[in-house]
């Protein structure tokens, strides 16, 4: 099944997100990932959706997500023409031996050091999904001691919405 990104705005009042979120529960649908932050709009809340589904499912989503009292907006991003990220925190086993190792690959992945101890290193990196999939495979050799990932951000490209 393919994997879409929702955007859906609403009034950031209390328990929006919980009754988004058991609209998704409700019907069956599966979430994969979540993120949820203001907008540039006082008093509105951004989430970005990951579902996996077809078409069809998707317009069934999008017409039940708008009957939510407070949803303003739901749009399904295209495929194309659109920015996606994800952030993440890595926590690495390091020894003197293996530091500037990590360190160089860190840096070979855009990733910033964030804290150093005598045996582990924590990197932040952000990217597409394939970007930290493959770093977290570089890492594994070295032992990796905690993982934490957003959701993926979305936005279109361009001065649209």
């Amino acid at each position: 099944m393919d994997q879409y990104e929702i955007l859906i705005i609403a009034k950031n009042k209390d328990g929006i997100i919980g009754r988004i979120l058991s609209l998704f529960n409700k019907r069956g649908y599966f979430v994969r990932k979540m993120t949820a932050g203001a907008t540039n709009r006082a008093g509105y809340a951004r989430l970005t959706l990951t579902v996996e589904g077809d078409e069809l499912t998707l317009e069934q989503i999008q017409k039940q997500v708008y009957k939510i009292i407070d949803v303003v907006k739901v749009k399904i991003f295209p495929s194309k023409g659109v920015i996606r990220r994800e952030m993440m925190l890595i926590k690495v086993k390091a020894s003197n031996e293996t530091r500037t190792q990590i360190i160089q690959i860190a840096d070979i992945y855009r990733g910033s050091v964030l804290d150093v101890s005598s045996s582990s290193l924590t990197i932040l990196l952000t990217g597409d999904e394939k970007k930290l999939d493959g770093f977290v495979e570089m890492m594994k050799s070295y032992e990796i001691l905690e993982i934490a990932k957003t959701g993926i951000l979305a936005m279109s490209r361009g001065e649209k919405m």
